[in-house]
């Protein structure tokens, strides 16, 4: 607006000094109020504030990782295909089936040593009590039907081991059982111990044997207390 007003006046201004007028009249005057300039009131405008603008950080170009070309790898060249010996094929063995073995048979164990079959054997044996102080044993030796059997001896072994053997048996009667005894028993042979025919406490061992030392009967032992004798009896029959 101020513009436009100077250019108005300064317009008129010019006018007025071409045509030679003076500012007498209340044109004039109006004129001239119209020309004097509008006092221009200074006002103190606010300097704009400036903000630092900070300079850009240059963004770093980010430069390309070098890859490793590989190098290419020569490409052997294929050797002629070489012929490889084939071994005969072998035979397979033909199995020929065989029959499952025989199950397993109980071995025996071992058997019992059976007895010595003797020739006699004790057919009886007689006791009974006494007084008398030697020890005297009568004994027959016969066959089956009472009959004597000659060249046989007693044996025995009293308790301190000692081994006495009787008189070979005769073909006949030879002697009898304790004139006191309530049984007679007769005999062809009779066991008298040496060297002193007594009573010896104790087990004793009897068995009869050929007159070359052949055992022809069993043991079978007596037990004997000298401070309760008796007299004894053996009888001797064929097995």
């Amino acid at each position: 607006m101020g513009l436009r007003r100077i250019v108005i006046v300064g317009v008129l201004f010019g006018l007025v000094t071409v045509s030679g007028c003076t500012l007498a009249s209340p044109f004039d005057q109006l004129l001239a109020s119209a020309i004097e300039p509008t006092p221009v009131i200074a006002t103190n405008t606010p300097r704009p504030t400036f903000t630092v603008t900070p300079l850009a950080t240059p963004t770093p170009t980010k430069t390309a990782t070098p890859t490793i070309t590989p190098i290419p790898t020569e490409t052997p060249t294929p050797l002629p295909p070489t012929s490889t010996p084939t071994s005969p094929p072998t035979e397979t063995p033909t199995i020929t089936p065989t029959s499952p073995p025989p199950p397993p048979t109980n071995t025996p164990g071992p058997t019992d040593t059976p007895a010595p079959s003797w020739e006699f054997q004790l057919a009886e044996l007689f006791s009974a009590p006494t007084n008398a102080n030697i020890l005297s044993i009568i004994t027959a030796v016969q066959t089956g039907s009472g009959g004597w059997i000659p060249g046989l001896r007693v044996v025995g072994i009293d308790p301190n081991g000692l081994v006495t053997k009787s008189e070979p048996s005769a073909d006949q009667m030879t002697g009898n059982t304790p004139a006191d005894a309530e049984v007679v028993k007769s005999g062809n042979t009779k066991f008298e111990p040496q060297p002193v025919a007594v009573y010896i406490t104790g087990t004793w061992t009897f068995h009869l044997e050929t007159i070359d030392g052949r055992q022809v009967s069993p043991d079978f032992t007596l037990t004997m207390d000298e401070e309760n004798r008796e007299w004894y009896f053996f009888r001797f029959v064929p097995n």
